[in-house]
C-alpha cells in the first residue's frame, strides 16, 4: 500500500491547473465550435495520444461509456442534439474528457468514489447546463428534471471511473 500512496502524489498543483485549463479550452472549442471545429478537436486529441500513447486506453474506454450514456439520454429525449443522436463534436469531447481523466488519474485515485461521484455529478450536470445555455443541446424535459437526471448519470459514471482507476493503479502496484 505504501507504493500506491507514494505513486499517487506525483502531479504538482501547477500541472493540475494546466491540465484543467487545457481541458476547459478543449471543451469550449467543442461546445462553441461544434461541427465547424471538429478538425481542431481531432488534431488536439491526436497530438495528445501521439505524445502520450497510454492515454488511448483510458480515453477510448471513458469515451465509450460517456457516448453510451449520452446516447441513452438522447434516445430517452432527456437531451436533444437537433436531430442527431450523438454529434461528432460530442464524441470528440468525450475523447478529450477521457484524456483529461488519464492525466488526473493519480489525483482522482486519492479520493473516495463517493466524493469523486459527487464532484462529477455536479460538474457534469453544470457542464451540460453550460452547453444548454450556449444552445449546443436542448432539454425537452425542462431544466430541473434534466439537471437531476444528469447529476445521477454523472454521479454513477464518475464513481465507475474512480473504481476503474483504482483497480488499474492497484494492478500497477503489484
Amino acid at each position: 500500500m505504501q507504493y500506491w500512496t507514494a505513486k499517487v502524489i506525483r502531479m504538482s498543483g501547477k500541472k493540475l491547473i494546466l491540465v484543467g485549463l487545457l481541458f476547459n479550452v478543449y471543451w469550449l472549442i467543442a461546445v462553441l465550435g461544434q461541427q465547424v471545429y471538429v478538425w481542431v478537436l481531432v488534431l488536439l486529441f491526436s497530438a495528445c495520444w501521439w505524445t502520450f500513447p497510454s492515454v488511448g486506453r483510458y480515453a477510448f474506454a471513458i469515451a465509450g461509456s460517456g457516448i453510451l450514456m449520452d446516447g441513452a439520454l438522447s434516445f430517452s429525449n432527456v437531451l436533444d442534439f437537433q436531430g442527431v443522436l450523438i454529434p461528432i463534436w460530442l464524441m470528440m469531447l468525450w475523447l478529450g474528457f477521457g484524456a483529461f481523466v488519464w492525466f488526473m488519474r493519480e489525483t482522482i485515485a486519492k479520493h473516495s468514489a463517493v466524493f469523486i461521484g459527487l464532484l462529477g455529478g455536479g460538474g457534469g450536470a453544470m457542464s451540460y447546463f453550460a452547453g444548454h445555455r450556449l444552445q449546443a443541446v436542448q432539454w425537452p424535459l425542462g431544466v430541473e428534471l434534466t439537471l437531476m437526471i444528469l447529476f445521477v448519470s454523472w454521479f454513477v459514471l464518475s464513481m465507475t471511473i474512480v473504481l476503474m482507476i483504482k483497480r488499474q493503479v492497484l494492478c500497477e502496484a503489484t
